[in-house]
């Protein structure tokens, strides 16, 4: 039997997660079944299963896939030498969000599933846990120079939420109100974050 690569296994996972994505934007998260993923994917029921055991699972590892690639670019700056301000790399980070399939739809979808799945919750406060580190390390590399280690340190600790539910309320403004109340959103948080 040929061994499978990892390449194959990712694009099939690739695969999957966008025929979720597509099934979520057309139906509503509590409205789709794997079945109808499946049929969007054009694969067997076994060859789906074999990555993802439910519809949950697959989303968080959609949402995981997506959110850790925009945090890595978020580590990028904050490891630069001359690290921008948050006006600059949270602005530039919603913007990166807004251009995604997941976001801010699909998102927001299982974000609201997420309150009443405590299986589901688990793994999204998780996820937000370590969106939260990693703006809570950026603004540190942000901060560095600014005063002791221990207090840049403290102040990333206490801004990071709050950096957090901007980035969360631009989902929620973007899925309910589209381009306009995001240009809106995004504009007002420029405001707001000018004067950090």
């Amino acid at each position: 039997m040929p061994k499978v690569t990892e390449e194959h296994r990712g694009a099939m996972r690739e695969r999957i997660q966008r025929a979720a994505l597509a099934c979520v934007a057309e139906k509503g998260f509590s409205s789709v079944s794997m079945g109808d993923i499946i049929a969007e994917a054009g694969l067997s029921a076994g060859a789906v299963y074999v990555y993802y055991r439910s519809k949950e699972e697959l989303m968080v590892d959609t949402g995981r896939l997506v959110f850790h690639e925009r945090m890595a670019s978020l580590e990028r700056l904050s490891s630069q030498d001359d690290v921008p301000p948050p006006v600059e790399a949270v602005l530039a980070l919603m913007s990166g969000l807004a251009q995604l399939d997941f976001f801010p739809g699909v998102a927001v979808q299982v974000w609201g599933e997420a309150v009443r799945n405590d299986k589901l919750g688990v793994v999204a406060r998780e996820i937000l846990g370590e969106i939260r580190g990693h703006i809570e390390n950026y603004l540190k590399g942000w901060l560095r120079g600014s005063g002791p280690d221990e207090e840049a340190a403290e102040r990333a600790r206490r801004l990071a939420p709050a950096i957090l539910g901007l980035i969360q309320g631009f989902a929620i403004q973007a899925a309910l109100g589209g381009e306009e109340a995001e240009a809106a959103y995004l504009e007002s948080a420029r405001t707001l974050l000018s004067d950090l």
